[in-house]
């Protein structure tokens, strides 16, 4: 059966994941002629469209509060600022929408309107992804979109969720935000883990708060020279 004829009878959301699937499957094999790449921007369109249909529901209620969008990108493509959005955004991030479309509502929210609004909402949409997966490669860069975005809006009440996320070493690479988000807060028990981390099975992590240390260390001498007489 063709996927022109398995997307014809599947639901809105089984017909994403075939394009998803048919889409990356084309893309790895990497087109050798015209009729491949017209194949395979044919089967881009379709799931961009598809998309689009899914996303209509958050685009309608954007639209309530004054602001038109296609898509949830337009957001995280636009220098506009958009506060109205954010409480719309924030409801809708727990809905089960395709990753393409969460990933954008995520990232729109990385802006500091969203500060002490969404803060919640991604730790906890966070917390229900699935680990990273080496089969599953997109799981890795999709989970550390949430903690670009708490590295944005982080807040002093975020603090022990933040030290929960980033000392399980089951949620990988994608840390290395969430880190960024700890280390923006002033207090004590932030050193302590940072030095817990320097010795993290995942090097990318144990780096990251490596590195962190250093400029820290650095800016703690700065203010003791400015201090002498």
């Amino acid at each position: 059966m063709s996927i022109w004829r398995e997307v014809s009878e599947v639901t809105l959301e089984e017909e994403i994941e075939l394009l998803d699937k048919a889409f990356g499957d084309l893309v790895r094999k990497s087109p050798k002629n015209p009729a491949d790449m017209e194949e395979m921007e044919s089967m881009r369109i379709l799931r961009m469209n598809a998309l689009l249909q899914q996303g209509r529901p958050l685009a309608d209620e954007v639209l309530e509060v004054g602001i038109e969008i296609k898509s949830v990108w337009d957001f995280v493509n636009s220098d506009e600022k958009y506060p109205e959005a954010i409480p719309v955004l924030i409801k809708h991030l727990s809905r089960p929408y395709h990753r393409a479309i969460k990933e954008g509502i995520v990232r729109a929210l990385a802006v500091k309107a969203a500060k002490g609004l969404a803060n919640k909402a991604v730790i906890e949409e966070y917390q229900r992804l699935p680990k990273e997966d080496p089969e599953r490669p997109w799981i890795r860069d999709f989970r550390w979109a949430f903690g670009n975005t708490m590295s944005v809006i982080v807040a002093k009440d975020d603090l022990d969720e933040l030290i929960e996320i980033v000392t399980d070493e089951s949620n990988g690479e994608s840390r290395t935000g969430f880190i960024e988000a700890l280390a923006k807060i002033k207090s004590p028990k932030v050193i302590e883990v940072l030095h817990q981390l320097e010795n993290d099975k995942n090097q990318i992590v144990a780096d990251r708060a490596k590195k962190i240390l250093a400029k820290k260390t650095k800016a703690a001498e700065r203010k003791t020279r400015k201090k002498k007489p």
